[in-house]
């Protein structure tokens, strides 16, 4: 991990934060400079008590500075616990459902006097301010994840220091994109195998933040970077596995997937927490099966029931697609079949340096091929009910509910064979491998792929 954190250092030094600063400025709150600062040669690039403007971000970008800017950084106003606060009551607001996991397991209002309690150093703050005004979505991904971890961690019987720890690390485990260069980071269109690099750097960046702030505890900086790991050596920066993952980091990885999904999968739909069970059900030791099982006894507990969404057509028609799907997922299977075999055949040809990363990914493969053959969505028993209920003229709620339910395990499984094909692009990419008959054997089962999800969509 050191050369890693070595690696990053200059990331949390660099001048991409001063973009952030100066249009918070030209949104009305000043940033200000509150000591001098200088490059890693020693040269004063800007004194005291200067406004962070277009031109000193200017001169700021094009420098490797001495320390991190945000040790020189004032800012007119700053969040505070009652910003958090008002920014969780919104979010309920947003959210109803929410508001109903708090009144079913009366957290709502532990958990704005855990934020009472946790007073928040001014370098978090300060981050949480220009996260907030920067990138919204992700400052509210902050505050859900906050919420939801401590309520896991509560359910997980951790003592009242772990919850506050995974609190804090919660809060902060994005802060590191504010020092990655913003037009990789903000941008919607298809970035490369190198701007990913670049993203994925924020969880080795923001460590390096939480470690400079005064008094953090380690718990909260090894959640920050541990958080885009699993317990199958599939995650980032280290394909670290569950033995060497600690709690925290699990939770917030957690906490980060159903914020994906209750946000942005539902989002034109009506579907609520208590349709997430299904993808819990298919990842029941991603994050090691103490936080799935308090996560799923959460979700139990709030009452909240799957959402029963009628097809726009009728319902033989939907029980017909869901049909097609499941038979491309089949041919999706068979496709990854092939490419499992050669990645385990590439794995034993490479040179050893680089055998972590691609078993990491056939790891993740033959996870993804025992799910589509435990889930059942793959059988015949499957096939034929959905050919019966097709042929009836009509379908009752109980049918109507286990087809929603087929969907969204559906929706699940082409999300994770699709991010393993991403993977892989990443892989191959970096030019790590000199294999190149393997690769391109498996680049051709992996436009197979890509032709079969074609369909699909």
């Amino acid at each position: 991990m050191e050369k890693l954190i070595q690696q990053y250092t200059d990331h949390a030094k660099n001048g991409f934060y001063s973009v952030h600063l100066s249009e918070l400025s030209n949104k009305g709150n000043q940033a200000f400079t509150t000591s001098d600062i200088h490059n890693h040669n020693g040269v004063l690039l800007a004194r005291k008590g200067v406004n962070i403007d277009q031109d000193v971000r200017q001169q700021l970008i094009k420098h490797k500075l001495l320390k991190p800017l945000d040790n020189h950084i004032g800012l007119e106003h700053q969040a505070d616990t009652q910003t958090l606060i008002k920014e969780f009551r919104r979010l309920v607001d947003k959210y109803p459902d929410l508001q109903v996991v708090n009144d079913a397991l009366n957290f709502g209002p532990e958990f704005e006097k855990l934020l009472q309690l946790e007073r928040l150093h001014p370098l978090i703050t300060q981050k949480l301010t220009v996260l907030e005004a920067q990138m919204y979505s992700e400052f509210e991904k902050s505050v859900f994840a906050a919420w939801l971890s401590t309520l896991i961690a509560r359910e997980m019987g951790l003592t009242l220091d772990e919850r506050r720890d995974t609190l804090v690390a919660a809060l902060i485990h994005d802060i590191g994109l504010l020092h990655l260069d913003p037009d990789i980071i903000c941008s919607n269109r298809k970035l490369s195998a190198e701007e990913w690099r670049t993203v994925r750097a924020h969880v080795v960046v923001g460590k390096i933040i939480a470690d400079a702030v005064p008094g953090i505890y380690p718990a909260v900086s090894r959640a920050v970077i541990e958080h885009h790991e699993d317990c199958f050596g599939a995650g980032y920066p280290l394909a670290l596995n569950e033995d060497q993952l600690g709690i925290p980091g699990k939770i917030i990885n957690m906490t980060d997937s159903i914020h994906s999904i209750r946000v942005k999968s539902f989002r034109n739909s009506q579907r609520t927490l208590g349709d997430i069970k299904p993808y819990l059900q298919l990842n029941p030791t991603t994050n090691g099966y103490e936080v799935y099982r308090a996560t799923m006894a959460i979700i139990k507990k709030s009452g909240l029931q799957p959402v029963r969404l009628k097809p726009d057509g009728c319902p033989q028609d939907y029980a017909k697609n869901l049909g097609k799907q499941i038979d491309i997922l089949r041919e999706a299977k068979q496709a990854l079949d092939d490419i499992h075999e050669n990645l385990l055949e590439l794995r034993d040809r490479i040179d050893r340096h680089d055998v972590k990363q691609l078993s990491a990914i056939a790891a993740i493969t033959h996870r993804i091929r025992s799910t589509l053959h435990e889930s059942g969505l793959l059988s015949n028993e499957i096939a034929e009910w959905l050919h019966e209920e097709r042929e009836l003229s009509d379908v009752d709620e109980q049918v109507m509910g286990e087809f929603n339910e087929i969907e969204l395990l559906i929706k699940e499984l082409t999300w994770q064979i699709r991010n393993t094909v991403r993977m892989f692009h990443s892989y191959k990419d970096s030019n790590t491998s000199h294999d190149t008959m393997m690769l391109e054997h498996i680049e051709t089962s992996i436009q197979s792929i890509q032709a079969i999800f074609d369909r699909l969509s």
